[in-house]
This record gives structure tokens, sequence and C-alpha cells, in this order.
């Protein structure tokens, strides 16, 4: 299975299917795999997996370490990606409804990836609420995600720290459809987003997020304790969705995240 450019691969052998290790296959059922080509122009990305079948989708970019048992994504290059989506697109306004993505992470070594980059952000994405826009079709979706987990390197001097970055409102502030809100007050940067410091990245070990969304409420645990409850009652009318792997922010790099546990899950009345 490939495309002209994504190609799928073992290795020999030496690469563990995601698909075969059963820590991952209820999320891996529930998502399709949204990859870019490593080699390819700024901001491409290719789909796999629309039915839930990850059967052969295994390469170096996207495998288990068959000693750690950890999902790794890995991807070179600004703006391009490597990312499971959950294809569940779900109302965050309904009281008895709530969508749940956790996740056990350890970001490899995300200064050596940044050592060369010469972005302004420097930052990897690693989990994600977006929106699918207003029905299942895609009908005037926000090119603006809810919430971005994001590494980042620095942030006024704060140096490799975990952030929460949310969207405030569900103004479009780019793109065709957003020329005429792009320099109003909703749309700068600092009334447009929040953004909540998680903590500091750890070395050598994991962190366990949390991220619940329902009742018109975001919600994100980081290691037991939560640290974002947010009203999202302006997000109402959009339906959303979860993704998680690795998104680049950065130039001249390899990102590389290891997932020990990612589980989706959907509380919903029968």
């Amino acid at each position: 299975m490939a495309s002209a450019n994504v190609q799928f691969s073992d290795n020999n052998g030496s690469l563990g299917e995601p698909v075969n290790y059963p820590q991952f296959q209820h999320v891996l059922s529930e998502s399709e795999l949204q990859i870019s080509d490593a080699e390819g122009k700024k901001g491409n990305k290719e789909y796999f997996a629309l039915d839930g079948d990850f059967t052969g989708i295994v390469s170096p970019y996207f495998y288990v370490d068959k000693t750690s048992e950890a999902l790794v994504f890995k991807m070179k290059n600004d703006h391009l990606r490597n990312e499971v989506r959950v294809h569940k697109n779900f109302r965050t306004d309904l009281p008895d409804h709530f969508y749940s993505l956790r996740a056990d992470v350890e970001m490899i070594d995300p200064e050596a990836s940044m050592k060369n980059s010469d972005s302004k952000q420097d930052e990897i994405t690693f989990l994600q609420v977006h929106n699918k826009g207003l029905d299942d079709e895609g009908t005037h979706n926000v090119p603006h995600p809810l919430l971005r987990v994001v590494w980042k390197r620095d942030a006024n001097g704060v140096k490799g720290h975990f952030w929460a970055i949310i969207k405030n409102n569900a103004v479009i502030c780019k793109g065709s459809f957003g020329k005429k809100n792009k320099d109003k007050n909703m749309c700068k940067p600092d009334v447009a987003y929040s953004h909540i410091d998680l903590g500091k990245a750890p070395t050598g070990k994991t962190t366990a997020f949390d991220i619940t969304v329902g009742n018109k409420t975001l919600s994100v645990d980081v290691d037991g304790t939560n640290l974002v409850k947010h009203d999202i009652d302006y997000w109402r009318h959009l339906l959303s969705y979860f993704k998680a792997g690795v998104y680049n922010q950065f130039t001249h790099g390899m990102s590389e995240a290891h997932f020990y546990k990612l589980e989706y899950s959907a509380a919903e009345p029968k």
C-alpha cells in the first residue's frame, strides 16, 4: 500500500506494525492516517486507512518500537505532519456527551530536532482538537484548531515546556474567508488565542495527557492534574475531532514522538 510519494515498508521486519499491537488497535480502528511526503512541498499531506484498517501501514516514520512497544511518529521539514485522525466528528455542547483522548507521550530530543531551525515558531504539535465545520461534509469549517498541545522551544524565555494553545473564538482569521477579519481585534494573537503553560517537558520519561470535550467545556489534565477547563460555548456550532502524532512548525529537522498510550473514548447516552 503506497502512493506515488509515501511508501510503506517494515524495513525487513525491524519495525513493529502498529495494527498488530493490542494497545493501539482500538484507536487505529477508529482513525485514519494523515501523513506528508517528507521530501514534498510545505503543507502536503496524503490519507491512508480511511476505513480504519491499518494493515500494512508501517514505515520508518510510523511504527512501533519492538523493544519499548511505543507507537513512534516521526516527520521532517516544516509544516509537514504524521498524525492519526479520529474519524468521529462530535458536537461539543451536549451535556451528556463527552469525548476523550488519552496519551502518554515522550518527545525525543526536540532540542536536537530544532538545532538548525530558522523558524520564529519552533514548536511541535502532537495533540489536537480540530473542527470539521458545520456538518460531516465540512461546510464552513474554521481553519484553526480549537486546541493544539505543543512542545515549544522558547516562549518569551520559557524554554522546553508543553503548552495548550486554545482558540478563543470561532472567527476565521486567515485564508480567503478570513480577509475581512484578519485586521480586527478579535484576530489579534493575544485575543484570538490563550497560551496555557503545561509544565516543563521531562527528559527520558512520558507525560500523561487527558483531553476531554463535552458540555461546552474543554478540559486538559496533565499527569493527573487538571490544568485547563475552558468554556467553549462559542464552538458549539462546529463538529470537532481529535488528532495525535507530530506536526512540525520548525525548519531543517526531524521530529520524533513516542506514544506509550493512545486511547480514544466516547461517552454518549444510549
